[in-house]
């Protein structure tokens, strides 16, 4: 049953100390990156969260459209004013992580990152991210990461249905928007304590979540597929991803450059052959 976001409901229910508590509802709008980006920035505080319950043109990455049916989803930008640029990509993973280990709890199956901004479960996009900074001179202005999540929505258009999956088609059941908002912020602000003491576990966490970890993948660089199979080994503190190359040479690559295509082929141990 469509009904508007209840913004009491919410602000009972959520538990954090600064993620949220600025809490900005608007029931409709282009899409709320747009809306944030617009603000000048001595009105925005860090930790603010801007809701719509109808996004005409909420976006994706490359300007892909994201498609959310009113008043059934999740489609929301987080405002944060980090220290530094340096580890952006990694403080925008670490949201994603958040909101997969979240979403787990509620449909009690496994979700995983899809790099850099897809969240997935059962080969399915159940949600995904898009992360935009500004910048005044060479000092980090804003950082919005914009979530639009499938939550209660069961009917997609036919381009996307055969990818696309929500929460309440997996589990069979409704669930509160609040509920899961207030509970998915709370997870973030927690990451996002984690990510600014450097913690090396966290960096774990989040490997372990990236779909392809460990395994031997392609990967295209701007587009462009690359000769061979890499391994995909991790990311660093910077939230660069380390690939091992089939000379057994480790290259880094950056946030805006590669992708990874997960597959069935793997290298033999002690050896370079290819086998599927």
């Amino acid at each position: 049953m469509e009904r508007s976001f209840n913004v009491e409901r919410f602000r009972n229910r959520l538990s954090t100390s600064w993620v949220g508590i600025d809490f900005n509802y608007i029931e409709q709008t282009a899409s709320t990156n747009s809306l944030v980006k617009a603000i000048p920035s001595d009105e925005l505080v860090h930790g603010a969260v801007f809701l719509a319950d109808v996004q005409k043109i909420g976006r994706g990455q490359y300007e892909r459209v994201w498609e959310a049916a009113p008043f059934l989803n999740l489609t929301f930008t987080l405002l944060f004013k980090p220290p530094g640029s340096n580890r952006i990509p990694l403080l925008s993973l670490s949201a994603a992580v958040a909101i997969s280990t979240v979403l787990e709890r509620y449909i009690g199956e496994p979700v995983q990152v899809k790099w850099p901004n897809d969240i997935i479960c059962r080969g399915k996009k159940l949600g995904g991210i898009l992360t935009e900074t500004s910048f005044y001179g060479s000092v980090i202005d804003r950082l919005l990461i914009g979530v639009g999540l499938n939550v209660n929505q069961k009917v997609f258009s036919k381009s996307i249905d055969h990818k696309t999956i929500s929460m309440s088609e997996i589990a069979g059941k409704p669930f509160s928007r609040e509920d899961v908002l207030a509970t998915t912020l709370s997870e973030i602000e927690h990451s996002y304590y984690k990510w600014h003491k450097f913690d090396q576990h966290h960096l774990r966490e989040i490997n372990n979540k990236i779909i392809g970890y460990g395994e031997w993948v392609q990967i295209t660089i701007y587009g462009k597929l690359q000769p061979g199979l890499f391994k995909f080994i991790g990311l660093n503190d910077k939230g660069e991803l380390l690939m091992l190359n089939e000379q057994m040479d480790v290259n880094t690559f950056s946030y805006e450059q590669i992708r990874i295509i997960p597959g069935s082929h793997k290298v033999s141990e002690g050896k370079k052959e290819l086998s599927a």
